[in-house]
């Protein structure tokens, strides 16, 4: 223990003066990179606790916020980034927002995920087929973060991973039974018999990268975040994205909320009933300057072209989730071990 403060301390003195001696941007980015990675390896923990470390007078994270990088415009919807962290107030100016927020977890893989809730007594959380495509990829003692909670864990059961539907199930580990009456408070499962309508508001919440260098719980809910295919409209669709595209093709529904690289599994909710409807998986990266205009947008809401199946941020509906495992389970597909669980999660 005492080696370990000399050595964060001696860190801390250190930063502080690489940081505010250098004015490059890239330049104080690259040292403050190394550092938290460095100080992770040398301390044996992680770069979020890194990231939390606070001297007298700073907190790493706040120096990220300061460090002024050009603003990254590549995944933006609409006149405005809308992603934005999630704060104590919007915490509490929405339950449903609160409860989604709650139940989002950090994934191994790279990623989010959430919790479902308990079925067949076992803790479900949900991510994309492409952040977890087996448990080995997102193995690990505390793979499975959920940083409101301040609660880890790990994967005990992986039920499967499918692309069509890009989604992966499996259970997490909870032997705490206060954590038990946690986590089943803010379960989150999807609305499997919502179709999705057009116009519905919406709001995602994930770990993004874009313009989210500490990588904070980020959430979107400007005017641009809402459904603009047409009324239970879906499309089985390769994956549009220029600069890290997937192999297969995903069934799909078209929204207008700004996404990145590492929202990757996040939850897809009505804003106004809190159901979740979908997960989201893809979107046209980089967008269009055309499709970074607010105005360009309402019209495309009342007059729909192909650009909302080429140029927006597109989520797997929960409608055709229930579809594609209800076949699942009567093929064979879902291994008979798993079985109760799975239909337990389709008949709630």
């Amino acid at each position: 223990m005492l080696v370990h403060m000399s050595i964060k301390c001696l860190y801390e003195r250190d930063l502080k003066s690489y940081l505010f001696i250098h004015e490059g941007d890239i330049m104080r980015l690259l040292l403050l990179a190394f550092f938290i990675f460095s100080s992770a390896k040398a301390l044996a923990v992680t770069p979020e606790e890194v990231l939390n470390w606070s001297g007298s007078d700073f907190k790493l994270s706040e120096i990220f916020k300061s460090l002024n990088l050009n603003f990254d415009t590549r995944y933006q919807i609409g006149d405005e980034w809308g992603k934005k962290p999630v704060t104590d107030q919007d915490m509490r100016s929405d339950v449903h927002f609160a409860r989604m927020a709650t139940a989002t977890a950090r994934v191994r893989g790279g990623g989010t995920g959430f919790y479902l809730g308990e079925f067949n007594g076992r803790f479900v959380v949900a991510t994309n087929h492409h952040v977890c495509p087996s448990a080995m990829q997102c193995s690990g003692q505390d793979a499975i973060d959920f940083p409101i909670l301040g609660f880890k864990s790990k994967i005990i059961e992986f039920y499967g991973s499918w692309p069509e539907i890009d989604l992966s199930l499996f259970a997490i580990e909870v032997n705490d039974a206060n954590m038990v009456n946690e986590l089943n408070s803010i379960s989150s499962p999807f609305a499997f018999h919502n179709d999705l309508q057009h116009a519905a508001p919406l709001v995602t919440i994930g770990f993004g990268i874009a313009n989210n260098y500490a990588r904070q719980l980020v959430a979107n809910r400007d005017s641009d975040c809402v459904v603009f295919s047409a009324d239970a409209e879906y499309r089985l669709m390769a994956d549009p994205d220029d600069l890290n595209p997937g192999e297969y093709k995903a069934w799909s529904f078209a929204n207008g909320c700004d996404v990145s690289h590492g929202d990757s599994g996040s939850a897809m909710m009505d804003r106004a009933s809190g159901s979740v409807v979908g997960i989201i998986w893809t979107g046209r990266i980089p967008k269009s300057r055309k499709v970074q205009s607010s105005a360009y947008l309402a019209e495309l809401l009342k007059t729909p072209n192909e650009d909302i199946w080429k140029e927006l941020s597109y989520g797997v509906p929960a409608v055709h989730m229930f579809q594609y495992l209800n076949a699942q389970v009567a093929n064979g597909g879902i291994e008979k071990a798993h079985m109760p669980t799975i239909q337990a999660l389709l008949s709630q």
